[in-house]
Parts: C-alpha cells; structure tokens; sequence
C-alpha cells in the first residue's frame, strides 16, 4: 500500500506513512474507520479513519469500526509491500477480518495500489 521506493521495515513505519500515501482523490466520499491488530514480531493495534479526503492514524482501538483487520505483523507487511497477494494470503487464512468487505477491498486503492 506504498510507493516502490519507500518499502517500510516495520509495522509503526507503515502506519505512520499511511496518511503520505493516501490518495484523498480515489477516496472521493469515502468514510471508514479501519482496525488493525497485529500479532507475531510487532503486535499492537491501530487505526485508520477515513473522512473528508483525509486519513488520520492512532495506535490504540476504535469503538465501531467498519472493518477490523487482524493479521501478523510479517504478513501484513508483505501485502504493503507487495509481496503478496492480498486475496491470496485471505484465502490462504493468514488474516482475516470482520465487517466491511466494501473497504477492504477499497483499501489498495486508496493507499495506492490500485
């Protein structure tokens, strides 16, 4: 979910550059929050709101999210990266998530990979 030339090495450096590649226009009208929790080498929670062309970025939890993500820290890593699928590491049961399947799959396009 960012740019080739600045791949993140960790979860809290991915986090923190969501909202430097977020496309504000391929999310025209869009309002979500999205929960992520993480387990394996970095665990931690985090959460991505979604609103008026902005994307705003907090560790913590949020009360009524439209989608929650829970994925290990490697795996989600790749999927930013691109090194792998997203709907192949789904289907293969590396992560799962509950709520909206409309903005996970709404995602890539926002953070530029789509």
């Amino acid at each position: 979910m960012v740019q080739e030339q600045e791949l993140p090495n960790s979860i809290k450096e991915l986090m923190e550059r969501m909202p430097t590649v977020f496309q504000p226009d391929k999310a025209a009208g869009a309002n979500a929050v999205i929960q992520l929790n993480f387990t394996g080498a970095e665990p931690g929670s985090w959460v991505l709101k979604i609103a008026e062309g902005q994307c705003e970025v907090s560790e913590g939890t949020a009360d009524s999210p439209s989608v929650t993500i829970n994925s290990p820290s490697d795996v989600w890593l790749k999927i930013s990266r691109g090194e792998m699928d997203p709907a192949a590491a789904f289907m293969s049961g590396q992560f799962s998530f509950k709520g909206s399947l409309g903005v996970l799959m709404q995602m890539p396009k926002w953070f530029g990979q789509g």
